[in-house]
């Protein structure tokens, strides 16, 4: 028991300093970004993305601070590299159909990565990399809209599987949409590790997850 639970705090801090220093110098933006659609699909069920999906909210949506950065001049010659990094948040029940008790989820994110202009677009751009995710889980207070309790802290690495950029590179412009597809379940990936979990969340200990269609759009 002890040893398990030494093992997985190592994780988690092994996860935390790849959020603390995985986003590498670039030369371009930043360009902000907003979260638009995607799924992030666990054990736990399917968690939607996009804004709103699970009808409206009861507490104002915190800001994004997710921003795009460029540098087609990074090592090795002539890499064209993109990094994406910052904080977004949600809110969501659980169950189907979504049900009980509101939750707020802050989401940490660090991707990077090279692109590539497609001949044949659409898209424009073929995107590959990770994404390094953490989720803080908070039980929410609707009538207060304070975050009650830290009912979990999830983290993991996704190799992306399909990435995609539409719009012109290096310099984003307003408009512009990266989609990502990636998974903590292929070489290079993290499967996730919690901690400070309760019911049912720690179930997401040592389990894979993916993301589907994660869409990020120039504002």
């Amino acid at each position: 028991m002890h040893r398990t639970k030494k093992l997985t705090l190592a994780a988690v801090a092994a996860v935390a300093l790849l959020i603390g220093l995985a986003t590498p110098a670039a030369a371009g933006g930043p360009y902000p970004l907003e979260v638009t659609g995607g799924t992030l699909n666990t054990v736990l069920g399917t968690f939607d993305l996009t804004p709103g999906s699970q009808g409206t909210p009861p507490c104002p949506e915190k800001a994004s601070t997710l921003a795009l950065r460029t540098d087609n001049d990074a090592s090795p010659a002539g890499a064209n590299r993109w990094s994406v990094g910052g904080t977004f948040s949600g809110q969501f029940r659980l169950g189907t159909p979504p049900a009980g008790p509101w939750y707020q989820a802050d989401f940490t994110v660090v991707a990077n990565g090279t692109y590539a202009a497609n001949p044949t677009p659409p898209p424009d751009y073929f995107l590959t990399g990770t994404v390094t995710v953490q989720v803080r889980i908070y039980e929410l207070n609707p009538a207060t809209c304070l975050k009650d309790t830290l009912k979990c802290i999830i983290a993991g690495r996704f190799v992306i599987t399909s990435g995609e950029f539409n719009g012109t590179l290096p310099n984003s412009a307003v408009g512009d949409t990266a989609v990502l597809d990636g998974s903590t379940g292929v070489p290079g990936g993290l499967a996730l590790v919690t901690s400070s979990c309760s019911a049912p969340f720690v179930a997401a200990n040592g389990s894979n997850a993916t993301l589907v269609d994660l869409t990020m759009e120039h504002v």
